[in-house]
C-alpha cells in the first residue's frame, strides 16, 4: 500500500466514518480497508462486524460478497449474526450449564434449551474500542472489549482483542486474543455469510466447496453433536476432492439424515492435522461464473460449513434485499464441538496462566 493516512485530498487506504447511533445513544464507527487490487472491506466497531467485502470477478467487476445491512439499527436487531465476531463461546451449550473444577455455572439462555453463540448480549452486540494502523503493504483495525465477570453468566473478566488486516496480496487476516483473571470458556469465530456471486444474487447452490477434513461430527435431532466422529468418505459431507470440488446444490435437498436435521449443511468438520499450522489450505469456496475464489487457512482444529438454512426473508438487508434460505454460506473456523453429553472443555478452557490466540486468513482470488 503506497498511500498513507495523509490529508483528505489523497486516496486513503484506511478510512473511517460515523455509522450511526445505537439505541443507547452511543455512536458507532465504520472502517474501510482498501488495497491496491481494489478489494475493500468495511468493519464496524459494533460487534466487530464485517459489513461489506467488495472484490473483483474474472471480468474486473466489483461486487459485495457478504450479506449485511445498510444501517446500525438492523445490526442491533439481527438474529443471524451477519458478519459478527462470535463469543464468548461460539456454538451451543446445552441447558447453558458447564462446570470448571467442580463449580457449575448457569449461563443466560437465548435459544431453546441452550445458550447459543455467547448469549443474549454477547460479543456481537457489544461496542468495541477501535484503533487503526497501517504500513507500506497492509492496513489494520484493532478492536478491544473487556467482558466483565458474570457477563451472560460466564466467570472471569476477559480482555478480548480482534485484529483485522488486509494486505496487497489480497489476504485478509483475522487474529483473536483473549486473557482472563479466572478460569472460563472461550471459543471465538467470525460469522460472515458469503455469496461469491454477490450478496444479492440469489442462492449459493452452484458454489463449489473444498474442506480439508476426513471426519465430521454428526448431530442428533436436537442439533447437538452426538459425540461420534464419523469419516466423510462415501457421504455427502465429503469435500476432500481438491481437483473436482463438490457443488453444494448436488445433495443439499437430498435424503441424507444429517442434511435433514440441519435443513442443509450445518456440521462440524475436524480439519486434518496438516492444515493446523495455518499454511496448508483448510477450506475453499468457488463460484465458477464470476470466478471468485475464497481460500481459508487457519490454526483452528474445526470448521463449520453452514448454508444459511434458517434465513427466511423476514429481514431487509443491504440494497433492500430480503435474503432467503441458502442465500450464502459460512465457513467458521473454531475450536469447539458443542458442550453436550459431557464433551470435554479442555480445548476451550481459558486460564490466567495461558492466553488465547488464534489466526485465520481469507485469501481472495479469481479463477
Amino acid at each position: 500500500m503506497k498511500e498513507h493516512l495523509v490529508n483528505k485530498s489523497k486516496v486513503r487506504r484506511l478510512t473511517n466514518a460515523d455509522f450511526g447511533q445505537l439505541s443507547t445513544g452511543e455512536s458507532t464507527q465504520l472502517f474501510t480497508l482498501q488495497n491496491n487490487l481494489g478489494t475493500r472491506i468495511s468493519i464496524t466497531n459494533f460487534g466487530g462486524i464485517i459489513t461489506a467485502i467488495n472484490t473483483q470477478d474474472n471480468k474486473g467487476m466489483i461486487a459485495d460478497i457478504v450479506l449485511g445491512y445498510d444501517n446500525i439499527e438492523s445490526y442491533e436487531h439481527d438474529p443471524y449474526y451477519l458478519g459478527a465476531v462470535i463469543g464468548r463461546y461460539a456454538g451451543r451449550i446445552e441447558q447453558g450449564t458447564f462446570s470448571i473444577a467442580d463449580e457449575t455455572f448457569q449461563l443466560a439462555l437465548n435459544a431453546p434449551d441452550s445458550q447459543l453463540h455467547g448469549g443474549k448480549k454477547a460479543l456481537n452486540k457489544q461496542l468495541w474500542q477501535a484503533n487503526k494502523f497501517q504500513n507500506n503493504s497492509s492496513a489494520s483495525v484493532a478492536l478491544t472489549y473487556t467482558s466483565p465477570d458474570g457477563e451472560e453468566g460466564f466467570p472471569g473478566t476477559v480482555n478480548f482483542k480482534v485484529i483485522y488486516t488486509l494486505d496487497d496480496d489480497n489476504q485478509f487476516t483475522l487474529e483473536y486474543f483473549a486473557s482472563t483473571d479466572k478460569a472460563t470458556l472461550v471459543n471465538l469465530t467470525q460469522h460472515s455469510y458469503f455469496n461469491l456471486a454477490g450478496h444479492n444474487s440469489g442462492n449459493i447452490l452452484d458454489h463449489q466447496v473444498y474442506i480439508n477434513a476426513d471426519h465430521f461430527l454428526p448431530m442428533c435431532e436436537r442439533v447437538y453433536p452426538t459425540g461420534e466422529k464419523r469419516p466423510v468418505a462415501g457421504t455427502v459431507h465429503d469435500f476432500t476432492n481438491a481437483t473436482d470440488l463438490r457443488t453444494l446444490g448436488d445433495e443439499i435437498n437430498g435424503e441424507d439424515e444429517q442434511i435433514k436435521i440441519g435443513l442443509g449443511y450445518d456440521n462440524y468438520w475436524l480439519l486434518n492435522k496438516e492444515s493446523l499450522a495455518g499454511e496448508v489450505l483448510a477450506a475453499q469456496a468457488v463460484e465458477k461464473y464470476s470466478g471468485r475464489c475464497l481460500s481459508i487457512y487457519s490454526d483452528q482444529p474445526s470448521l463449520i460449513l453452514y448454508t444459511a438454512n434458517y434465513i427466511d426473508g423476514s429481514q431487509v438487508g443491504k440494497d433492500h434485499c430480503r435474503y432467503q434460505s441458502r442465500a450464502a454460506l459460512c465457513l467458521e473456523t473454531q475450536r469447539a464441538n458443542s458442550l453436550h453429553k459431557g464433551c470435554s472443555i479442555d480445548n476451550v478452557l481459558l486460564t490466567p496462566e495461558a492466553d488465547f490466540y488464534s489466526k485465520t486468513r481469507w485469501v481472495f482470488s479469481c479463477l
